[in-house]
């Protein structure tokens, strides 16, 4: 097992008295053995699967620590004292080449843990729960052609658990669950009757479920090297809570769930008095439709919302979407001459998913819901919980303070899984595009080190066998405008650079060069395809009203992944490739400069165009006053509303304050009516939109690229903020 980037972490040490440190390299996948499906038998009830395991402490040890890596979403727990929060704490990765690990302290009678790890010569049990995750995807169709599970490295879900101190092999047997579907893109579904009777009896239970243990299987799992993940990461959990306020749609059959505001997170709902075997189907919107119901439409996965779209066995509308099948009231057997309320309740809480909603529209519930509340997730939790925010802001401005949470509450809902996502619902992908236009914004909110550096070794897995930059990390596919093959579009291949520079200028961190080979590599490849130092064609300023050309765009941003790879190459004493990438970039200046400057007016002159060339340095030194009269202008005859999409919005901002016009970045920043922040929040927004125009059929309510906007109120909106000297672009 590897440690994570280099020499930085240990290995992990010796839990107690000289007890051997366990490795998982020395342990086989395990799982439980049933075949992969790959059509539309996915969809079929396929139970999730439980594991255990017995093992003995050595003479002596009253503590351990427990390893664990798993393919899928997992957790695994110790005599019920769970150690890791329902599973969803797995890093996605480039399962075939990366799968990272952690490593957890057990300890023993005492402890705050609430419960107790036996001494020798007792037995102790150690088990775990597996689900789907984006191991073992649905064969869905995103936007009726595109399977991830087709490109990804996939399979039934696995693992591996080591214990120190533990030498003999561990023996592991396997059972269903009632967990009988789960999928982090459809939700999940459990049949509290599976196991259950009308009567309570615990010990009746216990000998159920004995029966139901088979042995597991040593199967083939994922190829990619152990990487550990050290303990003091961030990692995933609940930073905050919010209750739930539900109402009658029509009573007696379905009932809306307001949680306040638009969040990542996994809900739970506690049921009273639901007949045994009652369906209960409970479905997640951002928004609500016009007669009170939920609109699941702006978070549905890969746009599939009509029969057929999704493939064979797809449901036909691909949205959030949970089943619970109610338990039941239950008695104590009468032996126990008690009886207690609590047993007319129970309480669902779908497992390995989550969901980006404010409202869940729960049908086939015959009472109003009690208890609902929504654990709000990230990876960030723990910064949060413990006020370990990278940088305090306060500012007095209400409409500059609206904005800012709006933008950090998109941030944290787009951090789940080791993944800065695009949104939390209809994709959930790793798009390098979105960090370009918001890792600045994300450094002066958070401490995104270990996050960032695990992005860059996603992205440097898909680089390393033909070099070349993925759109998305890890990558499901899609490739769109690029340069062929796997290739991503040159602003989405933007984003190593710009992760490794902004690492650089927060964090003074070093590691961040070890992935200037992926840089180096590409920029020959794709000066290879463009001799004349211009790039054609690329996905382009996304969602821009008035849109510079793509190929502006394109060479605009090829010059500056240049640019910050020779600087990166002077850093590390790599005076060749310095001096080879230096002279590329100014031949590529030169061509931009031919093609798309003139008069000081970039290519067709909007807002967007402008701030490309002047926020990058393309402009030449005798138009630049020219050209920033002309981003003045523009942005006066839109009378200050933002056209711009997602790279310009940043430089537009940026380009401003840093040539002296704040007032005006300012005028744009709080500008009312469409297009704007303030329009998203007048329309009820609590998360950034996809787009600047109103969606609630098509587009994201909780997309961060225009989170670019807080990178600017950080350092220019007049709160007061203590900033580190992180340099200039």
């Amino acid at each position: 097992m590897r440690t994570l980037y280099g020499p930085i972490f240990a290995a992990v040490a010796v839990a107690t008295c000289s007890v051997a440190a366990a490795t998982l390299d020395d342990v086989p996948w395990i799982g439980d053995g049933r075949p992969e499906r790959n059509g539309a038998d996915w969809y079929e009830e396929d139970p999730a699967p439980e594991f255990m395991a017995e093992f003995v402490l050595p003479e002596g040890v009253t503590e351990t620590k427990i390893h664990f890596a798993c393919a899928g979403f997992g957790w695994f727990y110790v005599r019920g004292a769970y150690m890791s929060p329902g599973g969803l704490d797995t890093l996605w990765s480039v399962y075939d080449k990366t799968v990272y690990s952690t490593s957890t302290q057990v300890l023993g009678a005492g402890a705050s843990q609430g419960f107790e790890l036996k001494s020798y010569p007792a037995t102790n049990r150690v088990y775990v729960r597996l689900g789907n995750g984006f191991y073992n995807l649905p064969p869905l169709r995103f936007w009726g052609s595109l399977c991830f599970r087709e490109t990804l490295a996939h399979g039934r879900p696995c693992f591996k658990l080591a214990i120190d101190g533990v030498d003999a092999p561990l023996r592991w047997k396997w059972r269903e669950t009632d967990v009988v579907r789960n999928s982090v893109y459809l939700g999940s579904e459990v049949d509290a009757t599976r196991f259950t009777t009308t009567v309570h009896d615990f010990a009746a239970e216990r000998r159920a479920e004995n029966e139901r243990w088979k042995p597991a299987s040593v199967v083939k799992g994922p190829k990619g090297k152990i990487v550990e993940w050290p303990r003091d990461n961030p990692r995933m959990g609940t930073f905050d809570i919010h209750h739930g306020e539900s109402k009658w749609l029509k009573e007696g059959e379905v009932q809306v769930v307001d949680f306040g505001e638009n969040a990542s997170g996994v809900p739970s709902f506690t049921f009273r008095d639901e007949p045994r075997s009652n369906r209960i189907e409970i479905v997640y919107g951002e928004r609500l439709n016009a007669d009170g119901s939920v609109n699941p439409l702006t978070q549905t996965a890969g746009q599939v919302k009509r029969p057929g779209m999704g493939g064979p066995g797809a449901p036909d509308l691909a949205c959030q979407r949970d089943v619970y099948v109610c338990r039941g009231p239950q008695t104590l057997p009468s032996r126990w001459m008690i009886t207690s309320a609590d047993l007319r309740a129970e309480t669902f809480r779908p497992p390995f998913t989550w969901h980006v909603f404010r409202y869940a529209e729960i049908r086939g519930a015959k009472h109003l819901v009690e208890n609902a509340h929504r654990g709000v997730l990230s990876m960030l939790s723990l910064l949060v919980r413990q006020a370990k925010e990278a940088k305090s802001f306060k500012t007095d401005d209400f409409d500059i303070a609206a904005i800012h949470e709006m933008c950090r509450r998109t941030f944290q809902a787009n951090l789940i899984g080791g993944v800065q996502s695009d949104c939390p619902g209809r994709e959930r992908l790793g798009y390098g595009g979105d960090i370009v236009a918001t890792c600045e914004a994300y450094m002066l909110n958070f401490d995104m080190r270990e996050i960032y550096l695990k992005i860059l070794r996603d992205f440097a897995d898909e680089a390393e066998d033909d070099g070349w930059i993925t759109e998305t990390a890890p990558y499901v596919g899609i490739a769109d405008k690029g340069f062929g093959g796997r290739s991503g579009p040159i602003s989405w291949a933007l984003g190593v650079p710009e992760l490794i520079d902004g690492i650089l200028r927060h964090y003074d961190d070093k590691r961040a060069l070890d992935f200037y080979p992926v840089c180096a590599r590409y920029v020959r490849l794709v000066a290879e395809k463009c001799p004349d130092g211009l790039v054609p064609n690329c996905i382009g300023d996304h969602e821009a009203l008035e849109r510079a050309p793509n190929g502006c765009t394109a060479t605009a941003h090829w010059y500056r992944f240049v640019s910050l790879t020779a600087k990166f190459a002077r850093m590390l004493g790599r005076n060749a490739d310095a001096a080879e990438f230096g002279a590329l970039a100014e031949k590529i200046r030169g061509a931009f400069v031919a093609k798309y400057v003139k008069g000081g007016v970039v290519a067709n002159g909007t807002q967007s165009a402008q701030s490309i060339g002047l926020y990058l340095g393309l402009v030449p030194d005798d138009q630049r006053e020219a050209a920033f009269a002309r981003l003045v202008a523009v942005v006066e005859e839109k009378g200050c509303a933002p056209t711009t999409g997602i790279f310009s919005t940043r430089y537009m901002l940026m380009c401003l304050s840093e040539n002296g016009r704040t007032d005006l970045a300012r005028k744009i920043v709080l500008h009312k009516g469409f297009p704007g922040w303030l329009h998203m929040i007048e329309r009820g927004a609590t998360t950034l939109w996809e787009t600047w125009r109103e969606s609630d059929d098509k587009y994201s309510n909780c997309h961060p690229m225009f989170g670019s906007v807080d990178e600017w109120i950080l350092k220019y909106g007049g709160g007061f903020i203590s900033l580190p000297d992180t340099g200039s672009h």
